[in-house]
């Protein structure tokens, strides 16, 4: 907490920021949508839901325990980002440990089923239609909160001056993933020297945030170690995403077909389907011929005609994927990109469904090549994987039990919990 002009000062900045966001957003939309898509647009922005979509416990605000500010990106819609799936189970560790939470997406943004996940939890919600906004949600309730994360740099960056400014909870930078780490090997593989600049500002940013912060946290080791080889000495936590065994048993006999899951929306799975159905599949149809690819995720119309084969199936977004990782025989995870940890793999092996991953995806998965997972870099040596484990029942079968232990030994519910406990202040 700070002194009242200070606090003033970064209020004005705060909401002067936001004004300039708004109007650049405005123009963006204006552009890309016309007229007449940008005024719907911003009337679904700006319209609650229907009513019997927000009763319930996430417009209650009666709180009982601590009170944890938690803003993220966007309100978690785990149906499309495995991003989603991490921050769901977060919250709701959360309000299991006794904390009250009141939720912020940064984009002010509630869809349906979000607003039914956060009501079932008891999440009180800011920033959305028809709630308080968060400058002035903390001039009323600041001094009533006990936490704060913030999660993802950008996020992070926009809002924390102001919560510094209006609460003296210890403030948790969540970063997801190291967002520098993920354009910079973008920037490497396309040699863009202009994404690479980006990156480096990104880097700047995020070691800033970090030493503003009281605590960091990271989802992997390979993320804690890079850190400290860089200088890091504050606070750092590993709280990697959340998973938990969904299925005791899984039968070889029963599985045909290939599966990539990922949006879009998100560079390196673009990446990832370019060079799966550019250098890649070639090879399997040599190989295996008549394998089928399903690739399950969001995707544009457009884009999704472009890549539809006799042998790729493109779903895009599907309500639930578990029928996909049930009856799917492999999981591909060929990204050349990006960082943090892959939900893709960790939601896979918590089916029972082998992996077929790069090295840049198996990174701070605890993988093992050969042991709970296959691992190639090359297209012939990937393509090759595949082909032996697609007709492997035995390899198959050993690489699906190691999965699940994977999900066990790191991934799962009770070791996150155990590190919220650690990580959140106590009474």
């Amino acid at each position: 907490m700070t002194f009242p002009l200070h606090r003033h000062i970064v209020l004005q900045h705060w909401r002067l920021s936001r004004n300039i966001a708004l109007a650049t957003g405005l123009v963006r939309s204006i552009f890309t949508r016309g007229v007449g898509g940008t005024i719907l647009s911003i009337r679904r922005r700006v319209q609650p839901l229907a009513d019997t979509a927000l009763t319930g416990p996430a417009t209650v605000h009666t709180r009982s325990g601590r009170l944890l500010l938690f803003i993220d990106a966007a309100t978690p819609t785990p149906s499309r980002d495995s991003g989603s799936v991490r921050a769901l189970a977060l919250l709701r560790l959360c309000r299991e440990l006794g904390w009250s939470v009141a939720f912020m997406p940064d984009n002010n943004q509630l869809t349906s089923e979000s607003a039914a996940l956060l009501g079932t939890l008891g999440v009180e919600l800011i920033g959305t239609p028809g709630q308080a906004r968060l400058d002035r949600w903390l001039q009323h309730n600041g001094n009533q909160v006990n936490a704060v994360f913030l999660c993802r740099h950008h996020v992070a960056r926009r809002h924390l001056q102001l919560v510094r400014a209006f609460t003296a909870a210890p403030i948790i930078f969540d970063t997801v993933d190291l967002h520098h780490v993920r354009l910079q090997r973008a920037a490497e593989l396309q040699n863009d020297q202009a994404l690479l600049r980006i990156a480096e500002q990104a880097r700047t940013e995020e070691f800033a945030l970090i030493a503003a912060s009281d605590a960091t946290t990271v989802v992997s080791h390979a993320e804690l170690d890079y850190l400290r080889a860089n200088g890091v000495d504050t606070p750092v936590s590993v709280l990697s995403n959340v998973h938990d065994v969904a299925v005791a048993e899984r039968n070889f006999a029963d599985t045909s077909g290939l599966l990539f899951v990922g949006g879009y929306q998100h560079h390196p799975n673009q990446e990832a389907i370019a060079w799966l159905l550019t250098d890649i599949m070639p090879l399997l149809r040599q190989q295996l011929p008549g394998v089928v690819l399903h690739l399950v995720g969001e995707i544009p119309a457009q884009e999704a005609q472009r890549l539809r084969a006799d042998d790729v199936v493109v779903h895009g977004h599907v309500p639930e994927v578990e029928p996909y990782l049930q009856h799917s025989r492999i999981n591909l995870a060929p990204l050349r990109s990006g960082a943090g940890v892959k939900g893709k793999i960790n939601q896979a092996m918590s089916h029972g469904l082998p992996v077929v991953a790069t090295g840049i995806a198996a990174e701070g998965m605890f993988l093992r090549h050969d042991d709970n997972a296959l691992i190639a870099d090359s297209a012939e040596d990937y393509a090759a994987q595949v082909v032996r484990l697609y007709q492997d029942a035995t390899l198959w079968q050993r690489l699906s039990a190691n999965g699940y232990r994977n999900i066990e030994d790191h991934f799962s519910s009770a070791l996150a919990r155990e590190t919220l406990q650690a990580l959140l202040p106590a009474d």
